[in-house]
């Protein structure tokens, strides 16, 4: 005969549970792409998680990024992912100038299944 713990247990007493703070969290789920409508990311910021046909309110109004993930993002001057990719590499983040500023309007991270 079996017997079956019910005891409930508090989720951080479980070894290898801890409490992630929102950038610990972005870059264990695979990261994310930030972009802010200012300098330094002074302004409003804006979070993507995955492929973004259109940046929504926030098109062409980034000025500048930063990705806290293990991928390279794309983003591009059209919806829909139309046009030449401008690539933000892994781990990075910095102003948007010239053509690259307030140019963005749709944004995916690289995968293995397309280049871009």
């Amino acid at each position: 005969m079996s017997y079956i713990n019910n005891q409930i247990q508090d989720l951080y007493s479980i070894e290898l549970v801890q409490d992630l703070d929102h950038e610990a969290a972005a870059s264990v789920s695979g990261g994310a792409l930030y972009l802010s409508d200012y300098y330094n990311g002074q302004g409003e910021k804006r979070e993507y998680k995955g492929d973004s046909y259109s940046l929504g309110s926030f098109n062409n109004k980034a000025s500048w990024y930063e990705n806290t993930g293990d991928k390279d993002w794309y983003v591009y001057a059209d919806k829909y992912f139309k046009g030449e990719p401008y690539v933000l590499k892994a781990y990075t983040k910095g102003n948007f100038y010239g053509y690259a500023n307030n140019n963005w309007e749709s944004a995916k991270p690289k995968s293995e299944y397309y280049s871009y």
